[in-house]
């Protein structure tokens, strides 16, 4: 359940799906999550609203020497007003009047995983306060937390002058188990990106307790509308983007999905300037949870108190905030194949000693888009491979470089992302 729930070692690894999940596991009738007031009926309202603001609600200024004026200014106050940004992340308090001594345990396990990492992770802190092709804290919505970060590399320039192509562009959206995410998990990625010449965006959405998962998925909508209306004021190219994502962003993002998906075949009409889910040149969806009433008993297994778990969803509606049951809906038999036009290419990784979320949530997903009309979509499942390993322990150990080898061949393609890999320094 928690990005750091590998230290708790409780149990081991459940690797394959639970045999007879239904028998198993207490269902929901599939299209109960149509109910109103569900949590279904929830995201859809939020997803709508993220839809119909379009992206001229925050525009950006034109940068200057890789950043605005008003960043420019407000660089000098950087590290005050990203600590002040991580520490909002982190909602300690609200987490330990509600769950008590669950919140305690979650709070112990990250302070402690966060002491294990502090060394090799030092010079990506660093970076993230200090790097000066990184602009900081843009606004892309109204809400709560609704900022992102820009990894500018510097041939940025050229292509905002007309001198060079626009720059491929990869927006970030990171886990953090929907209750302590933040933008700055994408540093280690944006940092790479950098040399590579791909722009990051790293979205930030609200978390638990702010908000709940329908809030976070109408979040990553209207970034994801942003950064496709404006990213070109930054030199990059909005029809050749990619999403990534890991944990719990992989989980909305997949709602984002396949709710957006539903609306556009049911020809919900939308602003213009406002992305469709099916330009995207890929989507990887890195170690998700995708059904989270399947993932209940686990997350008890492992000690964690499943109200968390609950608390995230409109009235406890799993099954409404399960991307993997709304292919089982009523919703989806009636437009699947006109749904499925509207999803990019899914890249699917998951590691087989993944404690935190079993494997078998990729593969179970990923199988039920498939036998649902979902043609283009890949599983790559690794062998000893952890929750994190590729996210953060692999990179800083300068032992991996498995986010940047999976995006971009979505971008470039398979030989010229091969010739751009090999030219990255060594780290």
């Amino acid at each position: 359940f928690s990005d750091f729930a590998e230290l708790q070692g409780l149990s081991s690894l459940i690797e394959q799906t639970p045999a007879n999940s239904k028998a198993t596991v207490k269902r929901t009738n599939s299209d109960s999550v149509l109910a109103g007031g569900s949590g279904r009926s929830k995201i859809t309202d939020s997803i709508r609203l993220a839809l119909d603001c379009g992206a001229n609600e925050f525009v950006p200024e034109a940068p200057i020497s890789g950043r605005t004026p008003r960043l420019q200014r407000s660089q000098r106050g950087a590290f005050a007003t990203a600590a002040e940004d991580i520490a909002e992340a982190i909602p300690l308090v609200p987490l330990a009047v509600k769950f008590g001594i669950t919140a305690v345990g979650l709070v112990i396990r990250l302070v402690i995983y966060s002491m294990l990492i502090t060394p090799a992770a030092l010079r990506f802190v660093y970076a993230y306060f200090f790097e000066p092709r990184i602009i900081r804290r843009v606004r892309y919505g109204p809400n709560r937390r609704n900022y992102v970060d820009i990894y500018l590399p510097e041939a940025a320039k050229e292509a905002r002058e007309g001198s060079a192509q626009p720059l491929p562009v990869v927006v970030g959206i990171m886990g953090g188990a929907w209750v302590m995410g933040h933008r700055s998990w994408n540093t280690q990625l944006g940092c790479r990106l950098l040399d590579a010449d791909v722009i990051t965006v790293a979205v930030d959405y609200r978390n638990y307790p702010i908000g709940q998962i329908p809030d976070m998925v109408e979040d990553i909508g209207r970034a994801l509308n942003w950064v496709y209306g404006n990213i070109s004021v930054y030199g990059g190219d909005p029809e050749n983007m990619m999403v990534h994502a890991q944990s719990a962003g992989a989980h909305l993002t997949a709602l984002l999905m396949l709710e957006r998906s539903i609306m556009l075949a049911r020809g919900h009409a939308t602003p213009k300037r406002t992305l469709s889910m099916g330009n995207l040149k890929g989507c990887v969806l890195m170690s998700g949870p995708y059904d989270l009433e399947a993932l209940q008993p686990h997350v008890i297994a492992r000690g964690v108190n499943a109200e968390i778990l609950r608390g995230l969803c409109v009235d406890g509606d799993l099954a409404g905030c399960s991307p993997f049951l709304l292919l089982e809906t009523s919703d989806w038999r009636e437009c699947a194949k006109q749904a499925a036009e509207h999803l990019p290419p899914i890249h699917f990784f998951h590691g087989t000693h993944d404690q935190a979320v079993p494997a078998w949530s990729s593969t179970r997903f990923a199988k039920q888009l498939q036998e649902k009309g979902v043609s283009d979509v890949t599983v790559d499942i690794r062998e000893g491979f952890t929750h994190t390993l590729p996210i953060l322990e692999g990179p800083m150990r300068g032992e991996c470089d498995m986010q940047v080898e999976l995006i971009l061949p979505f971008l470039l393609g398979a030989e010229a992302a091969r010739r751009r890999i090999a030219a990255l320094p060594r780290r």
